[in-house]
């Protein structure tokens, strides 16, 4: 008879009904969207920069794990000096440089250098720069920006000619030569980082340990921990997953909150009807508490097929921005949205509860 009566007023309102689930239904796309768009980043920060190569990162010691962040600050023929570490067999400078306008990263690399350090760069087509005005770029910017092998493309106001597409996930959308990205960025002889290659049989706590020596005012950073110093250390993104789950917390709660209590004031004369056939108490509570549930599990419902519906919209409209979702985030979101419905619902359905049979058959 429970259900029978829940899905009847449902059925009798289905404006309110409908704006409920749309309600909830927002607050799952919000939550999975927003934290999928910030760790997609992230994660995708994290993956391209391990994959330069290398063991570890040498940077000044306020420096960003987000290269880009980074201006040109270090000296290159501090190379040197790194080479002579005891355990090292490689070094690379690199220079990052953010296109603004597209937003994404230009790496100036040294050819020689870079490939003695990463020995797992693949080029689908052509090779990499040999002059200050070639650039390689990956699949993804080659695909999305329609260019090919001889092509010319302008980058940070200078035209490069492309002599090589390699693989995408790894270091930025488009190498072009250090000298080149130093002229440009008006920092001659500097870049933003080197990596470090450790070398075989090496153990990697001691050449790290003779970095930190030798550097003893720098940061040195472990490419292997890149992804989980990136989500755990990142500023403000733990407040940002905060602030976003709250906001669905709140979003769910007073949605929920204004439904149920307007519902209640509607149905009076029902509640009265129930309470003099002998309805308890809990019986009330139960009634709108579950009235609630289920309009929360179909919010979360149509939430699911709404946070598909843009993804699949951002995949097409922007294929160089990364979404990831995990499984867990999805368990969570149910939790999120089941607990605002019920803390939402709890306050009208305990004041149903309450009323007087006798009041509540004479409400007008």
């Amino acid at each position: 008879m429970m259900w029978h009566l829940i899905l009847s007023n449902l059925r009798q309102r289905p404006t309110r009904t409908c704006v409920n689930i749309m309600a909830v239904s927002l607050g799952v796309v919000l939550v999975l969207v927003s934290v999928g768009l910030s760790y997609g980043q992230l994660l995708d920060q994290a993956q391209r920069t391990r994959r330069i190569g290398g063991d570890f990162m040498l940077q000044p010691p306020d420096a960003s794990f987000f290269l880009a962040l980074n201006s040109g600050a270090m000296d290159v023929r501090i190379g040197q000096v790194i080479e002579k570490v005891d355990g090292v067999e490689a070094s690379t400078p690199i220079m990052v440089k953010v296109v603004s306008r597209d937003f994404f990263a230009v790496f100036g690399v040294e050819a020689a250098s870079f490939q003695r350090v990463n020995d797992g760069l693949k080029f689908v087509q052509g090779r990499f720069f040999e002059t200050g005005d070639e650039a390689v770029v990956d699949e993804l910017y080659a695909s999305n920006n329609d260019v090919e092998i001889g092509q010319d493309i302008d980058l940070l106001g200078h035209t490069f000619q492309i002599t090589g597409i390699y693989q995408r996930g790894t270091a930025g959308r488009a190498m072009i030569p250090l000298e080149t990205l130093q002229r440009i960025n008006g920092t001659p002889g500097k870049c933003s980082v080197f990596f470090i290659r450790a070398g075989e049989g090496r153990s990697h706590d001691e050449v790290r340990t003779a970095l930190e020596t030798r550097f003893e005012n720098y940061k040195v950073t472990a490419t292997e921990n890149l992804e989980q110093l990136f989500t755990s250390t990142t500023p403000v993104f733990r407040e940002f997953l905060l602030v976003i789950v709250a906001l669905a917390v709140a979003m769910s709660f007073l949605v929920t909150l204004t439904a149920t209590y307007s519902t209640i004031v509607e149905r009076t004369r029902e509640i009265g009807i129930l309470k003099s056939l002998g309805a308890s108490k809990t019986y009330i509570v139960r009634l709108f508490l579950e009235e609630s549930l289920l309009v929360s599990v179909l919010g979360l419902a149509s939430g699911f097929l709404l946070t598909w519906g843009v993804l699949s919209l951002i995949a097409v409209k922007f294929p160089s921005l990364p979404v990831i979702i995990q499984p867990l985030w999805r368990v969570a979101v149910v939790g999120i949205s089941m607990g605002g419905t019920v803390l939402g619902a709890l306050y009208p359905a305990w004041k149903a509860a309450k009323l007087d049979p006798v009041t509540a058959l004479g409400y007008e």
